[in-house]
């Protein structure tokens, strides 16, 4: 996955979490917790995320809990796209 391509998966994961929390500030770096995600807005994050990322279960990975930012998600979920890809 390209820079780029990174950018872009980050830019999705943003917007989502924007529309799922009706937040316009969503930051980055900021601890999903601290954003308003409860655990609904989890269950639609690994939706998302398995949309955003092919071939990655983002349930299983256990890549998302409270403490996770958006940007560690983001490269978390982008390496294992990468790896899959490489395999």
């Amino acid at each position: 996955m390209t820079q780029n391509t990174s950018t872009s998966s980050l830019n999705q994961l943003l917007q989502k979490l924007g529309e799922i929390t009706h937040r316009t500030d969503v930051d980055p770096d900021t601890p999903l917790g601290e954003l308003g995600v409860d655990s609904l807005s989890l269950v639609e994050m690994i939706l998302v995320c398995d949309q955003i990322y092919p071939g990655v279960n983002a349930a299983e990975s256990g890549s998302i809990t409270q403490f996770t930012t958006l940007r560690e998600l983001d490269a978390q979920l982008a390496s294992q796209v990468q790896s899959a890809v490489q395999a």
